[in-house]
């Protein structure tokens, strides 16, 4: 029996990567596959050149919050793959998140990423980057970018 590579979803908890969710967990079940689920926290704050009083203290305070957060997120997550019959196994990063997510992809072996779309304007991509075009053009595999307006493939079938 062969085991069928795994299925990467990459999350940041927002309603673009839940819509994303249920397209991994559709494709892994469909495809038996163990899926792997990464987030990356975002708590790399920019140097503003005041080490003063308290500025260390809450620069801890934050990247505990958001370690936290994203800690609880995968257990979430992991809690309702288990729930639904899947294989998975969570990674949670810290760094760029594109550099990250496609690090995890490599180490894991994934036959495709799962990743939401925020379906944000030019001006804002430029401002606050993309993820999913970062990847699209980085990944060492398939990505599939799940649209806000996507339907879940199990509705899309039906429609």
């Amino acid at each position: 029996m062969t085991v069928s590579r795994p299925i990467l979803f990459a999350t940041d908890g927002s309603p673009s990567a839940e819509l994303a969710q249920r397209e991994a967990f559709e494709l892994a079940h469909r495809l038996d596959a163990p899926l792997v689920v990464v987030s990356v926290a975002h708590a790399h704050l920019p140097a503003v050149g005041y080490a003063g009083y308290g500025y260390s203290n809450i620069v801890s305070e934050l990247t505990q919050a958001e370690h936290k957060r994203v800690r609880e997120l995968l257990a979430t997550i992991a809690a309702s793959a288990c729930a639904a019959g899947l294989s998975c196994s969570t990674v949670m990063a810290d760094g760029l998140a594109v550099d990250e997510i496609c690090q995890v992809a490599s180490d894991h072996d994934v036959q495709l990423i799962v990743v939401g779309s925020h379906g944000w304007s030019a001006a804002r991509r430029f401002f606050s980057g993309s993820v999913s075009t970062g990847l699209v053009h980085s990944a060492p595999c398939p990505v599939l970018v799940v649209r806000p307006s996507a339907q879940p493939a199990e509705h899309a079938a039906a429609a």
